[in-house]
């Protein structure tokens, strides 16, 4: 299924995080500043983007999940998070091609501060068409069943990027959102988050914790990390 209804908007606080304020470091005055500005022209930018399957959870073992497809996710973090799912919904979303264009353009005026800073803010964005999808399906899945379990995305973790492949092959060239992998299995355009998140039985809300693998990493300045 495609959508294509989101709010153009994006987190200020993760995009500061990915500019370098963490650890009680503070971003330049001139960054925020480049933020502020970006703000008023990036929304004309985005052309968000989502499509996602629900499919049925057939197996965990200490190595990954099984599909009902047949589709087999290779992470043992992964398998840990869906062992009390029923279901898995897998996602690709983006915003679009022209924050990619805009950056470059950038770049080749040498602009390189404003470039990185609309770097991470189209970043943020596509994170936040997710963080909305999330949210609004997580709404739901709990009115008439159970939880969600935490997203995860290939490349992080214990899941290798390579598990794009897989994932991106439960979709056609019609239900996905423009959205393509090169030989390195990264996205084009940039701006685009796959990933997939488990949906939990009826009567399970509050029965099973989500796993988080944040809690047991040492990585502390991850920007990505789940721990607050």
């Amino acid at each position: 299924m495609k959508l294509d209804n989101f709010n153009k908007s994006f987190d200020t606080e993760k995009v500061l995080r990915l500019l370098g304020a963490r650890q009680g470091r503070r971003v330049p005055v001139a960054s925020l500043r480049r933020v502020d500005h970006m703000a008023e022209k990036i929304p004309a930018m985005l052309k968000p983007g989502l499509s996602y399957r629900i499919l049925d959870l057939m197996d965990v073992d200490r190595g990954g999940i099984l599909l009902s497809d047949g589709t087999r996710f290779k992470s043992p973090k992964l398998a840990k998070s869906m062992i009390h799912a029923e279901k898995v919904c897998c996602f690709v979303a983006t915003v679009g091609p022209v924050v990619d264009f805009e950056v470059a353009h950038l770049m080749k005026k040498r602009r390189y501060a404003d470039a990185y800073v609309l770097d991470a803010m189209g970043a943020m964005s596509a994170e936040s068409v997710v963080d909305q999808f999330y949210q609004r399906l997580g709404r739901q899945w709990r009115e008439k069943k159970g939880g969600v379990t935490l997203r995860f995305s290939p490349g992080y973790c214990d899941w290798p990027i390579q598990e794009q492949r897989p994932l991106f092959n439960l979709f056609d060239n019609k239900s996905i959102p423009n959205v393509t992998l090169n030989d390195s299995c990264l996205m084009t355009p940039r701006k685009s988050v796959s990933g997939l998140f488990g949906l939990l039985p009826k009567g399970s809300l509050g029965i099973f914790p989500s796993y988080n693998p944040c809690l047991s990493c040492g990585k502390r300045d991850c920007i990505a990390r789940r721990v607050h």
